[in-house]
């Protein structure tokens, strides 16, 4: 292979050479892996050079920026001192003094809706710690970068496989995907080398995800694995019609803005398996629409039994719809468990869930719950019960809230715990059953 000789600023990892040589070639990067591979240093001097060369914009943005602070613009910055460039260091951008080019830093998501203010004609995106990029930001954000000739850049450590950004990538022909690593990187010093060496030897899923890039789904922390998911999406039954009748809707409300409302059919299949059927999303601030909705989709799957969220705004609405769906179960997450081993009911829904596909008695069908289901965490309390990781928290990771998730989440609690439901399963599963289904007096 011959030599390629580059401007000292492209001092980069040879592995990254494609995304340089390429660029004029492709669409989109995703250029991922784990600590220390090179791929922020990469890109920060590759667009330096180029806003050397011509007048161009160029956005770095992330899910949520809180700061500038937690920016790549410090990067920028330490690069531009370092090599003596010609730059008009601002607040929130850097202008550089012959070209006008420009370099700005944004977060997506604002005051929980997406924000593309800005993005209108610029030739370069970069999107950083793109793992956190929910599908609805991506949907949205996309189809305004248009510009003739512009480009996308993804730099990621993923924490699921069913990423929103990894799956946008996947397949497509107008993107370039690189995956770098810490001993992909000629630059890294034997201290680094030396640390993930430590980290492997003490824990070798924090290692596999920190250092190589690989998907958290298997770690510890999280509910379920991935090959839990995996089977449930391609489980084989045989169907007994005379459990068909046996069916349970359940229903997620928005709690903000920039969440979804969901609502979910399952069906049982046979003497044990559970079939989720149907999936209906909306984004409706009318609660009289809201109920409306919930109405109409009962009236058309015509369920045995009816399970909403009945937490915060929801509890007026579940008030409401009682009103005309005498039965329908309010869940309130908090109140107690029905389970020793559970916090909450929350929880208790959560390990329903867990055991399920633990049996192979649930077959999924809905991609967003399953994306949704891989990064769902539990949480050891003091007292040794186990919590399901707080919805704000996971908002906050990954952008969205666990609607699809949590819907599916009720429907288990409602199979588990209502007696109407399991009348027709077999006793194998009244062990689940610990003491009457009082949580929702």
């Amino acid at each position: 292979m011959n030599k390629i000789i580059v401007p000292e600023i492209l001092n980069i990892p040879p592995k990254m050479y494609p995304f340089i040589l390429n660029f004029n070639n492709y669409s989109y990067f995703l250029l991922e892996g784990g600590r220390a591979s090179g791929k922020t240093q990469s890109v920060a001097r590759f667009l330096l050079y180029i806003c050397e060369k011509r007048h161009v914009r160029i956005c770095c943005g992330r899910e949520i920026q809180n700061s500038i602070n937690e920016s790549v613009k410090t990067v920028f910055v330490d690069l531009i001192e370092a090599y003596g460039l010609t730059y008009v260091i601002k607040k929130d951008s850097l202008i550089h003094k012959k070209t006008s080019s420009k370099i700005f830093f944004k977060g997506f998501r604002e005051q929980g809706s997406v924000n593309i203010k800005g993005l209108e004609g610029i030739d370069i995106l970069w999107i950083d710690e793109a793992q956190s990029i929910t599908k609805t930001t991506l949907d949205i954000t996309v189809p305004t970068v248009r510009k003739k000739n512009s480009v996308i850049i993804f730099t990621m450590n993923r924490y699921t496989r069913f990423d929103a950004v990894y799956n946008f990538c996947a397949k497509r022909s107008d993107c370039l995907h690189i995956n770098i690593n810490y001993f992909d990187n000629p630059f890294v010093d034997e201290k680094i080398t030396n640390e993930a060496l430590v980290a492997k030897n003490l824990n070798i899923n924090d290692y596999n995800h920190i250092w190589l890039g690989h998907p958290l789904s298997n770690n510890n922390e999280f509910l379920l694995s991935s090959k839990m998911l995996d089977d449930s999406i391609s489980l084989e039954y045989e169907v007994d019609v005379s459990y068909l009748d046996n069916s349970v809707m359940s229903v997620d409300l928005s709690a903000s803005g920039a969440d979804l409302c969901v609502a979910k059919l399952f069906v049982q299949q046979n003497n044990f398996i559970w079939l989720e059927k149907e999936t209906v999303s909306w984004s409706e601030s009318d609660t009289d629409v809201t109920k409306g909705k919930i109405i109409s989709l009962f009236s058309t799957w015509n369920p045995k039994n009816l399970i909403m969220d009945a937490d915060g705004l929801g509890y007026p609405i579940w008030i409401s719809i009682q009103k005309v769906i005498s039965n329908a179960i309010g869940f309130r997450g908090a109140h107690k468990a029905q389970s020793k081993f559970a916090l909450n009911a929350r929880a208790d829904g959560y390990l329903a869930l867990r055991d399920f596909l633990e049996r192979k008695y649930l077959k999924l069908t809905d991609r967003n719950s399953i994306r949704q289901l891989e990064y769902i965490k539990k949480v050891y309390k003091p007292n040794g019960l186990i919590a399901i990781q707080d919805k704000k928290e996971l908002r906050k990771e990954h952008g969205e809230s666990p609607d699809f998730a949590d819907c599916v989440m009720m429907a288990l609690y409602a199979i588990n715990y209502c007696s109407s439901l399991i009348i027709k399963q077999t006793q194998e599963y009244s062990c689940f059953v610990e003491s009457d289904f009082d949580i929702f007096d």
